[in-house]
C-alpha cells in the first residue's frame, strides 16, 4: 500500500510495503522496534519533520533489520534502544563499521539511565530520543536530525564524554576492555560475551588475558573490586557477583 501525506513541511511517500528496493530519487528511513504501537508512534512523530521525499520502512526482527538495511538509499534509522537485547552494543558497532553513512537514532519508550544510553550512543556514534519527553522537545531534536544539527541531550552527551574517557584511568583499558569487565560483572559466560560483543571466542580470550595482565590480577572478584575502586565499573551495575 503506497499513499502520500502532506505535512507540514513536505510532501512524503509513505510505503507499507517492507519489501523492494527504494526508488532512485528517494531517501529510506528503517523504523527498528517490535512493538506495531511504537512503530505508529514514532511515524507519527516523523511526519511533520521530513523535508523532503522519503520511504519510510519497518523491521520488527532482526533478520528483517539486516534485510533493510542493505538496500541502497537507507540514510536512517530509528532503533528502539532494546531491539537487538543484549547484542545491542556489539550489533551497533558492527552496524557503525559495515554502513557508516547510515545515520543511526537510537530511541526508547520506558526510562533508561543517562549513562546506559550514553554507552549505546557512542557505540552508534548517532543520536538518542526519549518518546517519554515533552512532544514540543521531541519535535524539535527530530528536526534538528533532519537538519544534519546537533540532535543529541546534554545530559547523554556528558555520559559520553565521560565513558569516552574511562581509557585514561589506570590500568588503561579499551572500551571493549572496559564491556568485558561489564559482563564479567553480570555473570557471563565467554559464549554469552561473543553473543553480546559480536566478536570470536579467542577474541573475548584474547581481551580476558589483557585485563587480567593490565590489572596485574588473575581472578574475575579481583578484577571487579579495582574496577569499582578506580571508577571504571559503578558499584551499581554489579548485579549478582558477591565480593
Amino acid at each position: 500500500m503506497t499513499r502520500t501525506t502532506n505535512s507540514g513541511y513536505c510532501t512524503v511517500r509513505l510505503d507499507d510495503n517492507r519489501q523492494g528496493p527504494v526508488g532512485l530519487a528517494e531517501k529510506g528511513i528503517i523504523i527498528a522496534t517490535n512493538e506495531d504501537k511504537v512503530t505508529e508512534w514514532l511515524k507519527g512523530l516523523l511526519l511533520p519533520c521530513m523535508r523532503r521525499v522519503h520511504t519510510l520502512r519497518y523491521a520488527t526482527t532482526v533478520k528483517e533489520f539486516d534485510s533493510l538495511v542493505r538496500m541502497p538509499g537507507m540514510v536512517m534509522a530509528f532503533i528502539e534502544i532494546d531491539f537487538f537485547g543484549e547484542a545491542m552494543i556489539g550489533c551497533l558497532e558492527r552496524l557503525r563499521k559495515l554502513r557508516p553513512q547510515l545515520r543511526i537514532v537510537l530511541f526508547t519508550v520506558s526510562g533508561i539511565p543517562s549513562y546506559e544510553a550514553a554507552r549505546y550512543v557512542y557505540w552508534s556514534g548517532g543520536g538518542y530520543i526519549s518518546l517519554r519527553d515533552r512532544p514540543e522537545r521531541i519535535e524539535e531534536r527530530l528536526k534538528a536530525m533532519f537538519e544534519s544539527r546537533e540532535y543529541i541531550p546534554k545530559c547523554i552527551l556528558l555520559g559520553i564524554k565521560d565513558y569516552d574517557l574511562l581509557p585514561t584511568i589506570p590500568p588503561h583499558l579499551t572500551h571493549k576492555e572496559v564491556e568485558i569487565v561489564r559482563c564479567i560483572a553480570q555473570e557471563k559466560t565467554i559464549k554469552e560475551m561473543t553473543y553480546c560483543l559480536k566478536v570470536s571466542v579467542r577474541t573475548v580470550n584474547n581481551h580476558l588475558g589483557n585485563i587480567y595482565r593490565k590489572f596485574g590480577i588473575h581472578n574475575m572478584v579481583g578484577v571487579l573490586k579495582l574496577a569499582v575502586t578506580q571508577g571504571i565499573l559503578p558499584i551499581d551495575e554489579l548485579r549478582s557477583c558477591c565480593f
